[in-house]
């Protein structure tokens, strides 16, 4: 929460490398955009079959209209100031800033709404304003070239169109949750809670909608083929797809591509976090429960970043964070002016930068059970900050502990001056001092830049207060520790989800709750089973032996038996773009032995060895063919045509007389060439010469 100022106005950043952006087409409008009459107009596109394609692979139906809008580079830093607004009304903006400057998440003096401007004219593409409940369009996008352009046009130029529809799907993807689950919720906003709630559910929108944008490509990609069509889903649904694109976004926010020029590490990486962790997230919902769970996870919101990060903490034994409460004011004339909670995301990203390693940073913040940091401010304009937090164990404490201590050293060239009875002292040349308060899991720190306070530091803690989460008491009394930690059999039960295991789990595993079931039979090696309303997937021998997964709601089936479909598969699926119409493959032998395919309503076709050689039949409106050996009649329309090995013999239309083509007299210099007579009907397939040869070659 505490880097995320921009919570309520979801949108595509073009600057992180692992999504694709909004091409310059889909914002052009007739005449000089970037010369906008005003600064806010209706997009003349229509957008109906993007919709279509989000509410099919989503399941659910927009309730009202989303107006779309071209907006300039003027109205953009308009909604991004306004949103910062929201959250910090009046001189809280400014406190806020100060705050972070203290952690040394920005830089001293440093305007959010100058910085937060530059990151969205530079860098988005496109955004829905859950506010206004509409997406907006910088309309600079379909600008002319000239060396005047921002980044953002720049990298447009290098991007297929073919994937402009698969990012408005990403921004109406937002829209259609949004009207059944509010994007801007109240709790989010909620300061006095020691978790950042509002980031996690940041995590969850984009990491949802990041998921639909990629489920967008195979009907983007295939053009209408099932064939096609297939290969892209099956590449994406497949293990190594998966695992692919996971661990492409989910280091996306480490990469260079995710910084932005004018904008501080921190938040241009804070700002790309959301769609790495958020989609591995989703992802992993949707792959376990389908669409259920990803509604189960909007309805049961994650309580803190930790819990999307950490998926384990989210499903079945949930770890809710410790309520840390810091007073409003503190002996000694001190007045709170900013209170936030920095959260694991924050914090891994304030780490990871500090120290240069962000991979190091995610380990230091791994642990986080909650936390809370308040600015605080005396009539002479002094100013004193507490943090207080809570750790999942000692271990965990003491390594943040030192992570601080080591950047305070590193942004401060701060000195150690006392380490006893868990409290470490130091001062900077600065002029702040501060400690370390270490109490088993809970830590508090304390820096301020007024020297005689210190000597009161140690009454300002005791006003710091830790309280575990009712979800604790009530999850101790609803489980026996012999009966949850049994050997043999175990049972466990947390709010609706029940889990009961064999032998720790590896013979078996029930799980229960208000999305629907699963059974696991040796850890899955054997047999796995998952079902919801709408849900149904099962697996033999992990998936190697047979392997099934259908969702109703989306109109997908797949199976398969033997590895990839080695022996046969099968799959069917809705089209997104025309739900109405529904495709099938079915394979033998990896499609080498056969493969059959239609299109309901559309064309069925059956192939009998690669390329139909030994068999080969279509039919559909108005079309059919049949081939075996690569001979046999086809008719197209009022066309008909006879192939004998692949090679067209004759062709004939309606009205005329169908005969073998005749040799055509060569041409000579002084004659004309002989046109063919009328009426007879004749269109010649290829020279006769061609044919002579093929003639000669069979009767040999």
């Amino acid at each position: 929460m505490l880097a995320n100022a921009l919570l309520a106005l979801t949108r595509v950043p073009i600057g992180l490398a692992a999504l694709p952006i909004l091409v310059a087409s889909l914002t052009s409008a007739s005449g000089d955009t970037n010369a906008l009459a005003q600064d806010k107009i209706l997009s003349p596109r229509d957008f109906h079959g993007i919709q279509t394609q989000v509410e099919t692979l989503r399941g659910k139906k927009f309730l009202h209209p989303v107006p779309v809008y071209l907006i300039s580079k003027k109205e953009l830093r308009a909604i991004s100031e306004r949103d910062l607004e929201k959250d910090f009304p009046g001189p809280k903006l400014q406190a806020h800033e100060a705050l972070l400057a203290w952690l040394d998440f920005i830089a001293p003096h440093t305007s959010l709404k100058t910085v937060y401007g530059d990151y969205s004219v530079d860098q988005i593409a496109g955004l829905y304003d859950s506010d206004a409940k509409e997406m907006d369009i910088p309309a600079s996008l379909s600008g002319s070239a000239g060396s005047g352009k921002r980044s953002a046009e720049k990298k447009l130029e290098a991007i297929s169109s073919q994937i402009e529809d698969s990012t408005l799907a990403h921004e109406f993807t937002h829209a259609l949750e949004d009207q059944y689950w509010a994007i801007d919720d109240p709790k989010d906003h909620d300061f006095k809670a020691s978790t950042d709630r509002g980031t996690a559910h940041s995590f969850i929108c984009e990491g949802s909608a990041t998921r639909q944008m990629i489920e967008v490509l195979p009907a983007q990609l295939s053009r209408g083929s099932p064939d096609s069509y297939f290969a892209v889903w099956n590449l994406i649904h497949s293990a190594s797809g998966e695992l692919a694109l996971n661990c492409v976004l989910k280091s996306s926010w480490k990469k260079s591509d995710a910084l932005v020029s004018g904008v501080p590490e921190t938040l241009a990486r804070s700002e790309a976090m959301p769609y790495s962790f958020g989609y591995s997230f989703c992802a992993g919902a949707m792959r376990k429960w389908g669409l259920d769970g990803l509604d189960y996870v909007y309805g049961h919101p994650p309580a803190s970043s930790a819990q999307v990060m950490h998926p384990e903490k989210y499903w079945v034994w949930r770890q809710c964070p410790v309520q840390i409460s810091l007073p409003d004011n503190l002996a000694g004339g001190w007045t709170q002016i900013s209170l936030d909670c920095v959260g694991e995301a924050d914090l891994a990203v304030l780490l990871g930068c500090q120290i240069g390693n962000l991979n190091r940073g995610l380990e230091l913040a791994r642990g986080w059970d909650g936390d809370h940091v308040a600015l605080y401010e005396q009539t002479g304009g002094h100013r004193l900050v507490v943090w207080a937090s809570s750790w999942a164990s000692t271990n965990a404490a003491g390594r943040f502990a030192g992570a601080w201590l080591k950047e305070r050293q590193l942004a401060h060239q701060a000195v150690v001056t006392s380490n006893r009875n868990g409290r470490i002292d130091w001062e900077s040349p600065d002029g702040r001092v501060g400690f370390i308060r270490r109490a088993g899991r809970h830590l508090v720190v304390l820096e301020t830049d007024q020297r005689e306070q210190m000597h009161e530091a140690e009454a300002l803690v005791r006003e710091v207060t830790f309280t575990e989460p009712a979800e604790k008491s009530v999850r101790a009394a609803a489980n026996s520790p012999l009966r949850r930690f049994n050997p043999v059999w175990s049972w466990q039960k947390d709010g609706d989800f029940t889990v009961s295991r064999s032998l720790g789990g590896l013979l078996s595993r029930h799980d229960r709750n208000s999305i629907g079931k699963a059974d696991t039979l040796l850890l899955g090696g054997l047999a796995e089973r998952r079902r919801t309303d709408s849900f149904h997937k099962w697996q033999v021998g992990a998936g190697l032996v047979a392997k099934h997964e259908s969702e109703a709601r989306r109109g997908t089936t797949k199976t398969t038996w033997l590895p990839w479909g080695v022996l046969a598969s099968h799959s069917s699926a809705r089209l997104p773009q025309t739900p109405d119409r529904v495709i099938t493959r079915t394979s033998v032998l990896w499609g080498i032995a056969a493969t059959a395919t239609a299109t309901e309503p559309g064309t069925r076709s059956i192939h009998i060895l690669p390329f139909g050689l030994l068999f080969r039949r279509a039919t559909g409106p108005g079309e059919s063919s049949t081939y075996i050996l690569g001979t046999g009649p086809s008719h197209h329309g009022s066309t008909a045509r006879f192939r004998v090995l692949g090679i067209p013999l004759w062709s004939s239309r309606p009205g005329a007389r169908a005969s073998c083509p005749r040799e055509q007299p060569v041409q000579t210099r002084g004659q004309d060439a002989r046109a063919p007579r009328g009426g007879d009907g004749l269109v010649p397939a290829f020279p006769t010469s061609v044919l002579k040869t093929f003639v000669a070659l069979v009767r040999s």
